[in-house]
């Protein structure tokens, strides 16, 4: 009972040491700024990529030193490039589609024995890579898809930069690091993170098949679940299992309720998505739960801009998210670690 206690008591805790509401801010306009070009010039689908290489390029750095940022940022781009080009060129491939899934949650799971950005670049490209890989899209959309990613995660780092210049933070020392630095193919023989990649590998493919094979709608949503969920090690799993559960109900039903009440056209949809990613940047180290709960505005409403169902979609949005609940938590304790289960 302890444990569940304190596991539900997490969902109150709030870690405000690396927030910065201005980072927030910043991250919020410089989307919207982007996205509200192909808005006004009536091509939604280009609002999407350029909105999501935005957001998640804010939301990798948050919290970090003016003199990391702008290596974090690139690096989760070019990642956030690769992986959506990899999946729309699958998109419309299946049984390829299911078949690459395995490396590609292998390698994004093994990035997390580099360290924590490098764990949170390889989650959020995974994600990438679940939501194109499984919404149809043209072969030839690859290449123009991977691009707008890059534009607007290039655009948030350029901004980013200037503004820490005129905060004067490029004149902040950085932290002191150890001088001695492990080897990087001893870091990946990390066993806690192998078997975080083999789990991953195991129950992206499986929920991929389950969405591709059961024709269920919306069928990014259960693997981009299962994504967001793993951690490596048991514990933080399952309090990530719960964060997530609880941040997307939330989400689903905020956006539900005012998609209700308002109806909002395109441009109300923008602004929704852009509150969503507002609180997403602002809250991702702070609290998982509320962060879910804006990246699930922020999503949901970004494609219902396009026309995706918001209100009628709901119960299956739920379904899958729990479906992916049960996958990563069976996964857990049918895998064990390759040496003990640990606790961080």
């Amino acid at each position: 009972m302890g444990a569940a206690r304190d596991r539900i008591g997490s969902l109150l805790v709030f870690d405000f040491t690396d927030f910065d509401w201005r980072d927030a801010l910043r991250g919020a306009l410089v989307t919207a700024l982007i996205t509200s070009v192909p808005v006004v010039q009536g091509d939604l689908r280009t609002a999407i990529p350029l909105s999501i290489g935005a957001v998640f390029a804010a939301v990798a750095e948050a919290g970090q030193p003016f003199g990391k940022r702008w290596r974090t940022m690139l690096g989760t781009t070019a990642a956030l490039m690769l992986a959506g080009y990899l999946g729309s060129l699958l998109s419309s491939a299946v049984l390829l589609a299911i078949v690459v899934t395995a490396p590609v949650a292998f390698a994004c799971g093994l990035l997390g024995a580099l360290g924590k950005r490098a764990a949170v670049g390889g989650l959020l490209a995974l994600v990438i890579f679940s939501i194109y890989a499984g919404i149809p899209v043209p072969m030839a959309d690859a290449a123009p898809t991977a691009a707008l990613l890059g534009l607007g995660g290039f655009i948030q780092t350029l901004v980013t930069v200037a503004m820490g210049i005129a905060r004067g933070q490029h004149r902040d020392p950085l932290p002191k690091e150890d001088a001695a630095t492990t080897p990087l193919l001893r870091k990946l023989n990390n066993p806690i993170f192998l078997t975080h990649a083999i789990r991953l590998a195991i129950v992206m493919t499986l929920a991929t098949a389950i969405s591709e094979n059961f024709a269920i709608p919306h069928p990014y949503w259960l693997p981009m679940s299962v994504a967001w969920m793993s951690k490596p090690d048991h514990d933080g799993t399952i309090d990530r299992v719960l964060h997530r559960l609880v941040g997307t109900v939330a989400g689903l039903l905020a956006t539900a309720a005012i998609v209700l009440a308002v109806q909002p056209d395109d441009a109300g949809f923008l602004v929704l998505s852009l509150a969503g990613a507002a609180i997403a940047i602002a809250f991702i180290w702070a609290n998982y739960a509320v962060a879910v709960a804006g990246v699930t505005i922020w999503v949901v409403s970004l494609f219902g801009m396009v026309g995706d169902p918001v209100v009628t979609t709901v119960d299956i949005r739920l379904l899958a998210t729990v479906a992916a609940a049960v996958l990563v938590i069976a996964a857990v304790w049918l895998i064990p670690s390759l040496n003990q289960r640990h606790r961080r």
